[in-house]
């Protein structure tokens, strides 16, 4: 009758060949292109996984396991993430590559004539480790895709409001799509800043592209204009839809003090004339 001790050496000695069969059956699992550097990568990692799992089979205590694999393989876990696209890609081939990993520990339990106990021990371990990696791998997704969410918004929020000169001393602000408290918080911080920068005589807001507007933005939006008055900039108004003006009027949104105009065109003419 083996031991868990002689199957622990077992595993340390050969655990790169182990570790070789599993990424072989691994990368005919997975349904997204691996560069050969993260192939090179997991196939080292996969042979120090045999190695550490070896050593969690003589601790006790779960909670200890967990820990030691935490500290091992957080950052070999970011890498492997920030390769999927979607978390699809991350479950899917999960259930057979861990049926196969039991059936690759448990010839070598056969092999190394451990008791039904010792196998029971050494397959919990197994699958315990594997469970704290799925649920790790998930939460790594989560906030790598949530970071580069983020980032998007940014870059739509950007992309949203562009500040567009239209000729010396004025530019034209085109709000476009749904304006919410978010692109109402970067318009007043960074927005106008940005406009400050450039020191123009006349901002035109363009309302052309609004999809819709409710209240408290569009009170957050017509702040901007106060704002912008205060910087010493004349404000006019244009594209300002005949619903969206009376959804502001009802709302008691008081715009009578901004000069509005059907267009961008007829506020540059209007302007023009101003200076003359």
């Amino acid at each position: 009758m083996g031991s868990i001790q002689d199957f622990a050496s077992y595993l340390k000695q050969n655990g790169e060949e182990l570790g070789e069969k599993l990424l072989v059956y691994s990368l005919n699992k997975v349904d997204v292109e691996i560069p050969q550097s993260m192939i090179e990568e997991s196939r080292k990692n996969n042979g120090r996984f045999f190695k550490f799992y070896s050593e969690t089979l003589i601790i006790e205590k779960e909670e200890s396991v967990e820990e030691k694999f935490l500290k091992w393989s957080r950052d070999n876990i970011e890498e492997q993430v920030s390769m999927m696209d979607k978390l699809s890609s991350l479950i899917r081939p999960y259930p057979d590559t861990r049926m196969y990993f039991s059936d690759l520990i448990g010839a070598v339990c056969i092999q190394k004539e451990l008791s039904t106990k010792d196998t029971l021990f050494v397959l919990n371990r197994l699958n315990f480790i594997l469970d704290v990696n799925m649920r790790e791998s998930i939460l790594m997704f989560e906030k790598y895709k949530n970071k580069i969410n983020e980032e998007s918004r940014r870059e739509i929020l950007e992309l949203s409001a562009p500040i567009v000169p239209i000729q010396p001393g004025v530019v034209v602000l085109p709000l476009i799509g749904k304006i919410d408290s978010a692109r109402a918080e970067h318009l007043m911080t960074k927005t106008i800043p940005a406009i400050s920068d450039m020191n123009p005589d006349c901002v035109i807001i363009d309302f052309s592209g609004i999809v819709t507007i409710d209240n408290e933005v569009a009170g957050h939006v017509f702040d901007i204009t106060n704002v912008l008055k205060l910087l010493g900039v004349d404000v006019n108004v244009s594209g300002l839809r005949p619903e969206l003006a009376q959804h502001i009027v009802l709302n008691g949104i008081n715009f009578k003090n901004i000069q509005t105009f059907s267009n961008v065109q007829q506020a540059v003419k209007n302007w023009d004339v101003k200076i003359i």
